[in-house]
């Protein structure tokens, strides 16, 4: 089900992108804000389950925690940094190209979030 919902959110991100470029270029401190409080509520979850026994189930992420905290947003950059060099070639704009990967970014960790906080309330 989050992957489903990623790729939804992935998908609609990019027709509206493509179709209204101005949408993301002039709305960067939002972009940005919107990311970082993403990856804040996708790490602390996270780390919370893990405390308790959970695992991560994306494997990327898994593995990248094993560097402790900093794991993740170290992946990210690496992650926004391939995000933008495709969109780049579809957008030909790269302020545009970078605010649509930090927004495909945040919506992955805002599904994170959610799922994550389910998870944490079952128990």
């Amino acid at each position: 089900m989050p992957w489903l919902l990623i790729g939804l959110l992935t998908v609609y991100t990019l027709a509206l992108g493509l179709e209204n470029p101005s949408l993301f270029k002039n709305e960067w401190p939002w972009v940005l804000v919107y990311y970082g409080m993403a990856l804040l509520g996708d790490l602390a979850t996270t780390l919370k389950g893990l405390e308790k026994g959970y695992r991560e189930g994306n494997l990327l992420y898994a593995r990248a925690l094993t560097l402790g905290p900093w794991g993740m947003p170290l992946v990210d950059l690496g992650l926004i940094s391939l995000k933008t060099v495709f969109l780049n070639r579809l957008t030909d704009d790269p302020l545009l190209s970078y605010a649509l990967a930090l927004t495909i970014g945040g919506h992955g960790h805002l599904v994170g979030t959610i799922w994550n906080t389910g998870q944490l309330l079952r128990r």
